[in-house]
């Protein structure tokens, strides 16, 4: 039994189907599920005990910069509390049980022009990154202090189905609704690590049964970096429609120039980003269309 908390969400639905894919039993916390839990005010060593998982994948938390900003107290309580107490409950109940965090690439912040590397020196700037970089330094000392089994993957700019938020979804939905013009923030220049969804579960799987749970961490980068200009090209060219770019001149605020990972240390588990972004930006400017049709008809 594989326990995913967050599994209900839009990275961890992916993770869960995945794994289910291969075959394995998994239970999912997440408020959302059919027995709802909440990691903020459950009884998780009770959780540990009744499933005895085999393995524990963390994406439970809040993931959205902007909110993060306005009411950084919320990305405490949700993103590293609840980790330290899962953390305690697996010292406590299962000290054995493999850990795999959900952290960001967030936590290196803008100071370079290169792609970053685990080693590189981190500089988280909105509340959020700093939850999840709290939340990752936790796991990296449980590791050392206890000997629990922990590993952290760093994930870079995550689109696909099922998520309505971010850049690949703002843009489609934009385009959708008037493909005459396009505003975007900034001025185009910043340049992404775009990964579908699908390679994240694929990682997630290759970590689960690859990784050394030393408290390492590991990036999670896509097929192919691009600017912002050149991913709005791209998705004009596959919407067939083409509008007049414009750009704000300002980007919102914890958004960085340049977002790039260097996932040498994960290829070496046997990573492989097999889904490319073009397969990745179709279908989900496929399941966007669907998405609103069916809350446009509700």
């Amino acid at each position: 039994m594989i326990l995913v908390t967050g599994g209900a969400g839009f990275i961890g639905s992916h993770v869960v189907s995945a794994l289910q894919a291969q075959g394995r039993d998994v239970y999912i916390a997440d408020l959302q599920a059919p027995d709802p839990f909440d990691l903020r005010t459950g009884d998780i060593p009770a959780l540990l005990r009744r499933l005895a998982p085999s393995a524990i994948i963390h994406l439970a938390g809040h993931a959205v910069v902007g909110d993060s900003i306005t009411d950084p107290r919320r990305d405490l309580e949700t993103n590293l509390l609840p980790t330290f107490s899962l953390l305690e409950a697996i010292r406590s109940v299962c000290p054995q049980t493999p850990l795999l965090f959900a952290s960001t690439g967030a936590v290196y912040g803008s100071h370079a022009a290169r792609p970053f590397t685990e080693d590189d020196p981190v500089f988280p700037v909105p509340p959020y990154a700093v939850s999840k970089l709290a939340s990752e330094r936790y796991c990296s000392s449980y590791a050392a202090v206890y000997g629990l089994r922990t590993a952290s993957l760093r994930l870079f700019s995550v689109f696909g189905p099922g998520q309505r938020k971010q850049v690949v979804y703002d843009l489609i939905r934009k385009l959708l609704a008037d493909p005459t013009r396009l505003e975007m923030f900034g001025d185009g220049s910043q340049v992404r690590d775009f990964n579908p969804v699908a390679n994240i579960a694929s990682a997630f799987l290759v970590a689960l049964d690859r990784a050394a749970f030393t408290g390492e961490v590991y990036n999670v980068g896509g097929p192919e970096a691009l600017s912002i200009r050149t991913l709005a090209e791209r998705l004009s060219e596959l919407l067939g429609v083409n509008p007049v770019f414009s750009f704000t001149g300002t980007n919102r605020t914890g958004d960085a120039e340049c977002w790039l990972a260097d996932c040498s240390r994960l290829l070496s588990l046997g990573y492989r980003p097999g889904v490319s972004l073009r397969q990745g930006l179709r279908e989900t400017i496929d399941w966007v269309r669907d998405d609103l049709r069916h809350r446009t008809r509700l």
